[in-house]
């Protein structure tokens, strides 16, 4: 629209301006070191910067004596300031523009993949303070906020506090008999909203007030442009187009799940039970916890997954005090080094399972 448009000048000017400088500072720099050399220098400092930081990720989320948030925040800084470092990216374009034989293939597909990384980090001085209190503040979120949260249910048989992490409460929730345990269940979910409210808005807030000083409507058209190249208006009419296509399918779900089962079956704390609760313990006895790992490595390797010196790190159990989301991160990223050596990758690999429970193995 005209509007859109109009507001969009000042940042386009922007952008007009800082390119023209990277490209100068790109020709100053020309001859400063060749394409093959940068190469081998970034990735050498990406690692550095990027382990430090996912180990103390790892550290922090785990739970782990010794964890530090503030180490968190200052390695998670250093990382995004490496790649938000307007001489990296100036140093790349210089190789880039360099004459095609001058640059190996490989180095210049590792250069553009830099140069298009190195881009979406770039912002104004003026911005990076409101980013560091962001990085601070997203912390306290995670950890003071969240992280120190007392969660659980007050289990209906006697009236008592049972404490529980939020993937223990869903597990109740599919395969507990009792109703009342499992809204309890429910209920005990329900009390993450209200405890971390006042802290999440502060952080959206910010992240909006970031977005909108680097030009952009709020953050999460930020973030969606920076990592999909399309904006928040694509994805919605992409998503808003899904949603319409599966709607009959939902509803007809809905409807034979009531015609089986009766109209208590769709509420919250009933329907995951309802849909897999039998099924789920039907299944366990031929995914125990005992036999996950060994079941895991079988099938990776089965697929003639090759592991190639990798480093795996597993944490499979929930306890408090850990992150309660499974992931999978990569400290050490696997590669080809310049020399035509092999650099194995490290993974840190987490889950929540608790042995005994329904389900265990399945989730470890």
């Amino acid at each position: 629209s005209p509007a859109r448009r109009l507001a969009s000048a000042p940042r386009h000017s922007r952008l007009v301006a800082r390119h023209a400088r990277i490209r100068a500072a790109a020709m100053a720099a020309a001859t400063a070191e060749t394409p093959a050399a940068l190469a081998k220098r970034l990735a050498s400092e990406y690692d550095e910067r990027h382990r430090a930081f996912e180990e103390n990720f790892w550290a922090t989320k785990m739970g782990l004596a010794g964890a530090s948030k503030e180490a968190l925040v200052r390695t998670n800084g250093e990382y995004e300031d490496f790649l938000a470092d307007e001489g990296n990216l100036q140093a790349v374009v210089a190789a880039l523009q360099a004459d095609a034989g001058e640059v190996a293939e490989g180095d210049r597909r590792a250069l553009e993949i830099a140069q298009r990384t190195f881009e979406c980090y770039q912002m104004p001085a003026e911005a990076r303070p409101l980013k560091e209190a962001l990085l601070k503040e997203g912390a306290v979120l995670e950890g003071d906020v969240r992280g120190a949260m007392k969660l659980g249910y007050i289990n209906p048989a006697d009236g008592e506090f049972v404490q529980a992490s939020s993937v223990q409460l869903r597990n109740l929730m599919r395969t507990a008999a009792d109703e009342k345990e499992r809204r309890a269940c429910y209920e005990g979910l329900r009390t993450i909203g209200p405890h971390v409210a006042e802290q999440f808005c502060k952080v959206v807030k910010m992240r909006n007030q970031l977005a909108k000083a680097l030009g952009h409507e709020d953050f999460y058209q930020y973030k969606v442009l920076a990592a999909e190249g399309f904006g928040k208006d694509t994805l919605f009419e992409m998503l808003d187009s899904l949603e319409e296509r599966t709607r009959p399918i939902m509803e007809a779900a809905r409807k034979r799940l009531a015609e089986d089962k009766g109209d208590d079956a769709l509420q919250p704390w009933n329907i995951s039970q309802a849909l897999s609760g039998e099924s789920a313990k039907l299944k366990d006895p031929y995914f125990p916890f005992a036999g996950a790992v060994s079941a895991w490595g079988r099938s990776f390797a089965a697929l003639g997954i090759k592991y190639r010196q990798a480093t795996m790190r597993l944490d499979l159990l929930d306890r408090q005090g850990k992150y309660s989301n499974g992931f999978c991160h990569w400290p050490q990223c696997a590669y080809v080094r310049p020399d035509g050596s092999w650099q194995p990758s490290t993974t840190n690999f987490t889950s929540l399972a608790t042995p005994g429970a329904i389900g265990s193995g399945e989730n470890a």
